[in-house]
């Protein structure tokens, strides 16, 4: 399958009847089967497309542009609607290389407003929620500043031929980074940088959780009103990760356990001294928990990510890593027809089983919408 050159499509689409607003909000089950369609493909090399068989064809959409391989092996495609001036960016998931896994190992929490020099030459200043103690996973988070670099200027370009409306998508990591590309894209267009009559929609989908309780709130206000979505198959572990620790750390400032030790002060002895032993013991196996988590999942894997990146420079990490489920959730239900029906590839695909698009597809199908 041949790419039609970008530019060119974009201005043959510019002659397309002009519409106020494509994308409607609310979960589309017919754009997310295209979306889930069009993900799997990201996946595999163009040349090899059609021999492709476990999945559809994308119905209403047609390919346009691969972008170069960047970061730990990611990529994203680009398509078009075949009658509506209407872009979509897949950001492709994980790959059987270890480059790519290193992204998903990567999982200590930085802040999600601020800077991180990723090369000698690029130095990524961003925002990607307003709370100031919003976290988003640092390897994914590597791998978004990566392909906006890109992105960004394909935006620009479409725009300006009257494509203002986009579906932003990804299946497994490439969900986890679409949520993070959605709140980079929302702040550039509240700084001015973007148009501000794009509309964006974004579709993850079994995307792992991305960030912290404070990033998943920004970005539910973001994209409130029915404009982002993750789709999730109950039997899929890769939606439970990264595994999460709270500690009194994580709290907001008014929760009365991270004040716990003046509270206890103020009681009287011997009161006061059994309440201190019995919070420390509560307290104190989740914050070296999360040590643990920070050394040996920052630190540590930091050593073979500059390996891949020599001019990267180790940003601080933020002292949490409560991992949340984020955004409008659509739950696929993995019922026991759903068990039997798939029961004799369990040990074909192991512990990936549950995770395949092809999965996904039978599921939302089932869905009454």
């Amino acid at each position: 399958m041949k790419s039609i050159p970008f530019l060119s499509l974009c201005f043959l689409l510019a002659y397309l009847p002009v519409q106020s607003q494509v994308l409607k909000n609310g979960f589309d089950k017919s754009e997310y089967l295209e979306s889930l369609t069009i993900n799997h493909r990201a996946h595999f090399p163009v040349d090899k497309w059609d021999s492709l068989t476990s999945m559809p064809q994308p119905q209403n959409f047609r390919f346009v542009y691969r972008s170069p391989e960047v970061a730990f092996d990611n990529l994203w495609d680009f398509w078009v609607h075949r009658q509506k001036p209407l872009g979509l960016i897949a950001i492709r998931g994980s790959v059987a290389t270890q480059v790519s896994f290193l992204a998903n190992l990567y999982a200590a929490m930085i802040p999600a407003t601020g800077e991180i020099q990723l090369d000698h030459d690029f130095l990524f200043r961003y925002q990607l929620a307003e709370h100031p103690q919003a976290a988003v996973q640092v390897g994914w988070f590597v791998a978004m500043a990566y392909l906006s670099k890109s992105i960004v200027p394909k935006l620009d370009s479409c725009y300006q031929t009257g494509i203002k409306d986009f579906i932003l998508t990804g299946h497994s990591q490439g969900g986890a980074i679409t949520y993070m590309l959605t709140a980079h894209l929302k702040h550039l267009q509240k700084a001015g940088q973007l148009p501000p009559d794009i509309q964006f929609k974004t579709y993850c989908s079994a995307s792992p959780k991305p960030g912290n309780l404070f990033f998943a709130y920004d970005f539910e206000t973001q994209t409130v009103g029915g404009w982002a979505f993750n789709v999730i198959n109950t039997a899929d572990w890769v939606p439970d990760v990264p595994f999460s620790v709270q500690t009194v750390n994580d709290f907001t400032e008014v929760n009365p356990f991270r004040n716990v030790k003046t509270i206890i002060k103020r009681q009287k002895f011997p009161a006061n001294i059994a309440l201190k032993r019995a919070y420390r013991q509560l307290s104190k196996p989740g914050l070296k928990a999360q040590k643990n988590y920070e050394k040996y999942l920052g630190v540590m894997v930091s050593k073979a990510v500059r390996k891949q990146f020599p001019n990267y420079v180790t940003p601080d990490y933020v002292q949490s890593n409560y991992y949340v489920r984020t955004g409008t959730t659509i739950v696929l239900y993995a019922d026991e027809v759903y068990q039997k029906h798939f029961e004799k590839e369990a040990e074909k695909y192991g512990i990936w089983h549950h995770h395949q698009p092809e999965k996904y597809l039978y599921l939302t199908e089932k869905l009454p919408l």
